[in-house]
């Protein structure tokens, strides 16, 4: 009911309807909403970073008002004693990480390893299923990720967001934008493979519907920032599944673009929507954005472990800045989340809606015009609630894909289309520049500069990893 009066509160303030008559459908077939969604939101932005639970950036973050705060958040108090299975004492005082740990340890995070951490919604299974280790338990604050921090400050986190899949990257990134995912990338990582498998799974990402088929053939204009393809022949030759090399870029069985694995998208109707991740700066120059595009970093600007966070930090602050700085800003919306938790706790239960999800916490950053500093939603959302508002937006609704889109709970939540628009706010993108709370003072528009990105392809480097 709260997406239905929002949406009619914002119809009524703009008069703006978009695709009116058009319903978001449930899996019944019955209209979950009968009211179209009108916003002055024409492109959507999507960066999907890896590899981190919520309480691994944002434990601490909000759990008391104070002028940066106006509402409180779902982490865990300092000194808190979690209740941990296997665990000495049987609890563990989640710590903090200090700049020594910006480079944290990769972890596992297969379907095994998560079932096993959540414990049937108790959450008290991390230490066993990560091998007794404690890295899980480490979490980052405002000292450490201040830009990450300055962000939820500005604008709008989520803490009851989730993932979408109990399993590895391709799953999850196929979730993202389908809200499903080719079985054979559930039943086993794509990296170990026989070539038969592999020929499986391209077959079955063939007759997988995404949100490119939704969007293209509804005129709705969409890109994937990451890299260009090359051909269909050249990406599905089979990886050596005893080599140590993940699928990345240039290959169909890459983990951060699942789309590469759709024979159509290297056809002339598709092949286009698929460029360089650095394209966007240009695109935001030369007035070329589209609707919905999609933006993935290459590894080391991933938040991936071991790569440097701080790299990460800087991925997005870039295309946050440019996004805020260019003539597209007042109709656009940023939605930042993280593909899995790679390991690290989190001590919420995720809801479980089918069998393979949902899974464990991860931090979810709205930045637009329409967002107030400082929005806290406490309601629940996952993946698939991108593809919600993506539809509903451009009135979509009756041509969802799955149950699992056609049920999400939208975003509007995180939206005050009645305010007007926000001007931009600066984030360096050299966290050492940065400070949480927020000090406007110090940042200053004139510091942008994208032609020194530090995100630039590089081919040496830019592999995609589980």
């Amino acid at each position: 009911m709260e997406r239905i009066t929002l949406f009619a509160i914002v119809a009524g303030l703009l008069m703006v309807v978009s695709g009116a008559g058009a319903y978001r459908v449930s899996e019944s077939g019955t209209p979950a909403s009968s009211a179209p969604f009108a916003s002055p939101i024409d492109h959507v932005v999507i960066i999907m970073m890896e590899n981190h639970a919520y309480d691994s950036y944002f434990e601490t973050y909000c759990l008391q008002l104070s002028p940066e705060c106006n509402q409180t958040a779902n982490g865990i108090a300092p000194g808190t004693c979690e209740p941990m299975k296997n665990m000495p004492g049987g609890c563990v005082v989640p710590y903090n990480f200090t700049d020594e740990n910006l480079s944290p340890p990769d972890m596992l995070h297969t379907y095994n390893s998560t079932v096993m951490a959540i414990n049937n919604g108790n959450m008290n299974g991390f230490y066993k299923a990560e091998g007794h280790r404690m890295e899980p338990f480490g979490h980052y604050n405002g000292s450490t990720v201040p830009v990450y921090w300055d962000m939820a400050q500005e604008f709008g986190l989520g803490d009851d967001f989730f993932s979408a899949a109990l399993s590895y990257s391709l799953p999850n990134h196929w979730y993202l934008l389908a809200g499903q995912a080719p079985p054979q990338s559930i039943e086993q990582n794509i990296n170990t493979a026989s070539v038969a498998e592999r020929h499986t799974y391209l077959n079955q990402s063939n007759s997988t519907e995404s949100v490119q088929d939704l969007l293209l053939r509804n005129n709705v204009s969409f890109r994937y920032y990451d890299w260009p393809l090359t051909t269909y022949q050249k990406a599905i030759q089979p990886v050596n599944p005893t080599s140590a090399n993940v699928p990345g870029k240039g290959s169909a069985y890459a983990f951060w673009n699942p789309l590469a694995s759709k024979a159509e998208s290297y056809t002339s109707a598709y092949d286009s929507a698929f460029v360089a991740r650095d394209q966007i700066f240009s695109d935001l120059k030369d007035g070329n954005l589209p609707n919905v595009s999609y933006v993935i970093p290459m590894g080391p600007y991933s938040d991936h472990p071991p790569a440097n966070i701080t790299l990460g930090e800087a991925f997005v602050a870039n295309v946050v800045d440019a996004v805020e700085y260019s003539p597209y800003w007042n109709h656009t919306a940023i939605f930042l989340t993280w593909d899995e938790y790679g390991g690290f706790y989190d001590n919420v239960a995720p809801p479980s809606i089918d069998p393979l999800g949902l899974s464990i916490r991860v931090p979810f950053l709205v930045m637009s015009p329409y967002t107030p500093a400082g929005t806290l939603v406490n309601t629940l959302g996952y993946f698939e609630s991108t593809l919600a508002f993506i539809e509903d937006r451009w009135g979509l609704q009756s041509q969802c894909m799955t149950a699992r889109d056609c049920n999400a709970p939208n975003l509007a939540n995180y939206f005050d289309f009645s305010m007007a628009p926000r001007a931009p706010v600066f984030f360096d993108p050299n966290w050492e520049n940065d400070t949480y709370p927020y000090q406007h003072e110090s940042y200053a528009a004139d510091k942008l500069d994208t032609t020194s990105w530090v995100g630039q392809d590089n081919p040496a480097i830019d592999e995609d990893t589980d």
